[in-house]
């Protein structure tokens, strides 16, 4: 087995520093416990047999805490210093626990020469959070700078409990996804599927042992709150516990810039989560399935507007086939960002046919304009997606795996997808950690629900104008009728109307008065937008839940 010790070499590492401030110092080195490949290789094809989740690093423990660091002083800053060694790895990355640092500090890399390798990670976490993870830098061997401001007496604390040692699968130049595959930016294999590939991000999974590769979708809910919810496979993180959950990382627009290839950046990602909901489905008679293979994953933070993010609609009705084409995005073996199509209808089943579950679509993949795009290692959790007249792309399904034998060369066979019907309330999970609640928090049935660039653009049950104007919907949720209030400045009378989710109009209303009674009776429950219109007003826009 490999070892698993690592050790703290108690003198410097001679390795001249250039800091800020250009002076030259001396760090501390700590060393990575033996990485040994062989052993490593055994486990492999032992968790490959198993159908377990494919690393890309093993994590070996390291103690180097902030407290042994070479401190100083540079200008505004106290900046702490160490040395990190993993002879071999391809790239390192860092797991970090029991972190409490002042706001503004930030963690770098840096190489012998002190030149930076990568942008500063900025240390936010959330109350109640103390564990995150680096950014995942190449090389062997480099050195930490970790700056505070120098504000008052209190030092930040951190510990690197780990370093990820990166032996496959990683950005270093290496083709490691078959030759197959179309890029996003390819046409016309995208058309219609910006936002979903939008959506669309790569996970690193943190287990006990190593990393592994997966793909999540961020997506939508009724309430349209813009909460960060990821939806992935539960095999992707069945292992992980609570504070690893918060050294995930989730790599937004990870994409090449040309259909041919080209340049790509790994910069825009997010670290750390928490499990909401999961299929709780292991079955080792069923070859680990017992259901449809789902998680739910919130980010520890909001999605940052400049990611450019689109949450995706999504589709939970029951449905035993699927007749529309459509696509999957996802990240082959954990590279850039591809897109499969499938054109042949959609058949229901499990990846265990004996089991007898209905779980799961089976999808063929079709050849394209550019390609025969297929999924692989790293693409499970990836969105399965097909399109709504009138409503957009909807997500349908998350990837659990395909049958065996299926490569770039040889495209026959079957790709499983979860169901979304499946992931609303069948596995055998518990109630509140079942899909509906998280996604449909108030209710209200609603089954099919668009997707949204910004969904939280619309406050629930109030909007303001440019001019100050606000309308407000009382109760919100409501149930057989909710009341409608203006500002004494609205020009009156004025139409109403209200659009479901797939934006079809439910109801009108003529509005005479500053507030007025709307009867909900007849509607059904949902997820719906309240507009008011007059000619010579601008319009206002607001959410209501109606439930029954």
């Amino acid at each position: 087995m490999m070892q698993r010790l690592a050790w703290h070499i108690a003198l410097v590492f001679p390795l001249c520093v250039h800091a800020q401030g250009g002076s030259v110092g001396h760090v501390p080195l700590f060393r990575a416990a033996h990485f040994d490949a062989a052993s490593v290789a055994l486990e492999d094809a032992q968790r490959e047999m198993d159908g377990e989740l494919p690393l890309y690093s093993r994590n070996l423990p390291l103690d180097a805490s902030s407290t042994l660091g070479a401190w100083s002083v540079e200008g505004g800053d106290r900046v702490c210093r160490m040395a990190i060694s993993s002879p071999g790895a391809k790239a390192m990355e860092l797991l970090l626990e029991d972190v409490a640092v002042p706001q503004g500090a930030t963690m770098q890399m840096r190489d012998a020469q002190g030149q930076a390798l990568g942008g500063p990670l900025t240390m936010v976490l959330p109350e109640g959070v103390h564990e995150t993870s680096t950014a995942l830098v190449p090389g062997d061997d480099w050195i930490v700078e970790y700056r505070e401001p120098d504000v008052d007496g209190a030092r930040g604390r951190f510990t690197i409990a780990q370093v990820g040692h990166a032996y496959r699968d990683v950005e270093t130049g290496e083709a490691r996804e078959g030759t197959c595959h179309v890029n996003v930016v390819c046409h016309p294999e995208s058309d219609g599927w910006e936002g979903p590939i939008r959506a669309t991000v790569r996970i690193s999974v943190v287990t006990p042992m190593g990393n592994g590769w997966c793909t999540g979708t961020l997506v939508n809910n009724v309430r349209q709150d813009c909460a960060p919810y990821i939806l992935s496979a539960w095999h992707c993180g069945r292992t992980s516990t609570t504070a690893q959950f918060n050294q995930y990382k989730f790599y937004f627009n990870f994409q090449y810039a040309t259909c041919m290839g080209g340049a790509y950046s790994t910069t825009q990602f997010m670290t750390g989560s928490q499990l909401k909901a999961y299929s709780d489905d292991y079955a080792p008679q069923y070859q680990g399935l017992g259901g449809s293979d789902f998680m739910l994953l919130r980010t520890n933070l909001p999605v940052p507007l400049a990611f450019d993010p689109y949450w995706a609609g999504w589709d939970a009705t029951n449905m035993a086939n699927v007749t529309a084409d459509g696509v999957c995005v996802h990240h082959p073996t954990g590279a850039p960002k591809r897109i499969s199509s499938y054109t042949q209808t959609l058949t229901t089943g499990h990846p265990m046919a004996s089991s007898g579950l209905m779980s799961h679509y089976k999808v063929v993949w079709a050849q394209t304009t550019n390609g025969w795009g297929i999924t692989e290692e790293g693409s499970s959790g990836a969105g399965l997606f097909k399109q709504i007249d009138g409503t957009g792309p909807v997500l349908i399904g998350t990837c659990t795996g395909n049958s065996s034998g299926m490569t770039c060369s040889n495209h026959t066979g079957l790709a499983y997808f979860g169901k979304m019907s499946y992931h609303w309330t069948n596995n055998p999970n518990a109630a509140n950690i079942k899909l509906k609640p998280w996604l449909d928090p108030d209710n209200t049935g609603t089954l099919v629900l668009a997707g949204s660039d910004d969904p939280c653009a619309i406050p629930s049950g109030v909007e303001e104008d440019r001019g100050g104007n606000m309308f407000s919907i009382a109760p919100n949720p409501a149930h057989d009728q909710a009341t409608l209030r203006l500002p004494a400045s609205t020009l009156l009378p004025a139409h109403a109307l209200l659009v479901d989710a797939l934006g079809r109009t439910a109801a009108a209303w003529t509005i005479n008065a500053a507030g007025q009674d709307l009867d909900l009776l007849n509607i059904p429950a949902g997820a719906y937008s309240l507009t008011l219109l007059h000619p010579n007003q601008p319009a206002l826009t607001g959410r209501l839940l109606i439930t029954h």
